[in-house]
């Protein structure tokens, strides 16, 4: 049993164009429905201790997101993820849970992030003209796109936040991107921010068709982990 727990959840088709902060106000609602016993913030307005590892964009999908949950008293992850389920709509799941033991919330772990991006176009191309053009954006030490921020739009180099891509041609003018990006609270890189910044370097008229978070990741001593293997590091 465990007073903390991370937990992994999925978003569906149906909740893809909820803005992050819908999605933690469904499962606050979910949790106070289902009876979960968790803790609660200090102060004059008491809040869930419940935090996400990464802020989910609007029209994203996923099936590996993750939240850590800070509990009153101990729960079986099983109990956990059974009654919480009862209590959220159709579009959001949660998959899996596990104790979390270490002191670092998730929010502080996440560094990485793997999508799968499917795009159009309006004129045919081949698979080898759009993998040499991906080969040439990484190529480059430079890709500048402009990035919202505190303080305003302004230019920032993406390109040390992709670490990898990867296409595939799906239909004649429809293609399959996988993109492994920086991400966390940290150097995060969107997205739709990078297929922006794809369609700018190669002058192609890009029609995002559905954008798919995959995986969530960890790094710790040079090495890629699940955010379950460092709940109790």
């Amino acid at each position: 049993m465990a007073k903390t727990l991370r937990f992994r959840f999925s978003r569906g088709q149906e909740l893809k164009y909820i803005a992050h902060l819908d999605t933690l106000r469904v499962f606050e609602r979910a949790i106070k429905r289902a009876k979960i016993p968790v803790a609660f913030t200090q102060g004059f307005n008491p809040r869930q201790k419940l935090v996400f590892g990464l802020p989910m964009s609007i029209g994203l999908t996923s099936d590996s997101e993750y939240a850590d949950i800070e509990l009153a008293k101990d729960m079986e992850p099983e109990d956990f993820i059974n009654q919480i389920n009862q209590g959220l709509p159709e579009g959001i799941k949660v998959e899996e849970a596990v104790s979390r033991i270490t002191r670092d919330n998730i929010m502080n772990q996440i560094t990485a992030a793997r999508y799968e991006i499917m795009f159009g176009l309006n004129e045919p191309r081949s698979h080898s003209e759009i993998e040499t053009m991906v080969h040439e954006l990484l190529s480059k030490e430079e890709v500048s796109v402009i990035k919202k921020s505190k303080k305003g739009p302004r230019p920032v180099n993406i390109r040390p936040l992709i670490y990898s891509l990867a296409v595939k041609q799906i239909d004649t003018d429809k293609f399959r991107l996988d993109a492994f990006l920086s991400a966390g609270a940290e150097n995060n890189l969107r997205a739709d921010l990078l297929m922006k910044a794809f369609g700018e370097e190669t002058k192609l008229e890009i029609d995002n068709i559905s954008m798919h978070r995959k995986a969530l990741y960890a790094s710790t001593f040079n090495e890629w982990k699940n955010p379950f293997e460092v709940a109790n590091d």
